[in-house]
């Protein structure tokens, strides 16, 4: 562990001195990265952590929303780890920690997984290169971590999630799900995507 955050110390010193805002376009990354990657990982968990390496532990360096409103330290250092449920019949589903914040993880769950399946076999076959790693993990310096901290704010006073101002189904089975997830991905780019199986595949190094 301590190796890990020597290396992770180590990043952040050099992307100070790294050119990163020519190494983003560079590397295909988005404009508005540090919003699109702080959507994509505001409420992960190691569980979903773990769609994407399962070296993941609790120690992961990914800034996520503290789920306690209430508490001070809105953004969490490390995606925290949450009991896995067995109320459904997929992992995906069963991630969610239905009762609390349920709306909210189900989005970045339904994200994780399309991150994983769609984005993630192209950036696996490209891999960033090290100094676009680094700088993508330096989220204190490169606005990640900002960004998380506005999507806290946000739900202190703003609603999660909105399906497109359209009835939807009570979630209960395969067919509501499909209307679910049709809904929700409507929020996800193929740039946002992208943006966050690179930001991923490079936190995967420090797990």
């Amino acid at each position: 562990m301590q190796f890990l955050l020597l290396g992770l110390c180590v990043a952040v010193t050099a992307a100070q001195t790294l050119d990163c805002g020519r190494a983003f376009p560079q590397a295909g990354i988005s404009r508005n990265y540090n919003e699109t990657i702080a959507h994509a990982i505001h409420a992960m968990t190691v569980t979903g952590l773990k769609i994407f390496n399962p070296k993941a532990t609790a120690v992961n360096y990914v800034p996520t929303v503290n789920q306690d409103l209430n508490q001070p330290e809105t953004v969490l250092a490390h995606a925290p780890e949450v009991p896995l449920g067995n109320d459904f019949s997929t992992l995906t589903m069963n991630i969610v920690p239905i009762g609390r914040q349920w709306n909210v993880s189900l989005t970045c769950s339904i994200c994780g997984t399309s991150v994983r399946e769609s984005a993630s076999p192209e950036v696996e076959k490209n891999p960033p290169s090290d100094d676009v790693c680094i700088c993508l993990a330096s989220t204190d310096v490169n606005g990640i971590k900002r960004a998380v901290g506005w999507v806290a704010d946000h739900y202190k006073t703003g609603t999660p999630i909105t399906l497109l101002n359209r009835p939807i189904p009570k979630l209960a089975d395969a067919a509501s799900w499909a209307v679910w997830k049709d809904r929700l991905l409507h929020y996800y780019t193929p740039e946002a995507l992208r943006d966050a199986a690179m930001y991923l595949h490079c936190m995967s190094k420090f797990w």
